[in-house]
C-alpha cells in the first residue's frame, strides 16, 4: 500500500511539474527540445522519488527545496560557462586587469556554489532524514550515471544506423 501511495504521489508529481513547465513555458527551448525537457524533469522525478523512497509528505516539502536549488545551480553554472567561453575567446585581446578580474569571478563561482551546496544541505536536513539527505547524494550520481549510459546508448544506435545507410 505505501508502495502504491508512494507511486501516485510520484505521478501527481511529475504531472504538476509538466503542467508548470508548460503554463511558464520553460524549458530546454522550443518544440521538440522542450517536450525533451519536458520528459527528462518528468524522468528525474519519477527516479527520485522511487530512488529515495520518499514518503508523499516528504516529497511535498523535497521538490521545492530541490527544485529552487536546481534552478540557482543550473543559473550559477551557465554563467560561469559564458564567463568561461567569453574569456576564451577574448584572451588574447584582454588586458591583464581584465583577465584577473576574469579569474576572480570564476573563482567567487566556484565559492557561491560550495556556499549553495552547503545552505542546501541544510534545507533539505529540515525536510528529510539524514538517511535519505545521504541517499540523495548518490541517487543524484545514480542519475547522471543513468543519463550517461542512454545518451551513449543513443550515440551508439545511430552511428549503428549511419553505418547502415552508407553500406
Amino acid at each position: 500500500m505505501k508502495r502504491f501511495i508512494t507511486t501516485i504521489a510520484a505521478l501527481l508529481l511529475t504531472g504538476v511539474a509538466v503542467m508548470t513547465l508548460r503554463a511558464q513555458g520553460q524549458g530546454m527551448g522550443k518544440g521538440a527540445m522542450q517536450d525533451d525537457g519536458v520528459k527528462l524533469t518528468a524522468y528525474k522525478i519519477a527516479f527520485f522519488t522511487k530512488n529515495l523512497d520518499l514518503t508523499p509528505a516528504e516529497a511535498e516539502k523535497f521538490w521545492p527545496v530541490y527544485n529552487d536549488y536546481s534552478a540557482r545551480k543550473s543559473k550559477l553554472q551557465a554563467d560561469r560557462l559564458l564567463l568561461i567561453r567569453y574569456a576564451a575567446q577574448n584572451q588574447t585581446n584582454m588586458t591583464e586587469e581584465e583577465v584577473a578580474s576574469t579569474a576572480d569571478k570564476l573563482t567567487r563561482s566556484f565559492a557561491d556554489e560550495a556556499a549553495m551546496v552547503v545552505s542546501f544541505n541544510e534545507n533539505l536536513e529540515k525536510v528529510l532524514p539524514p538517511a535519505k539527505v545521504i541517499k540523495l547524494y548518490q541517487v543524484e550520481h545514480q542519475y547522471k550515471q543513468q543519463l550517461l549510459r542512454e545518451l551513449n546508448q543513443r550515440r551508439q544506435g545511430q552511428a549503428q544506423q549511419g553505418m547502415r545507410r552508407s553500406m
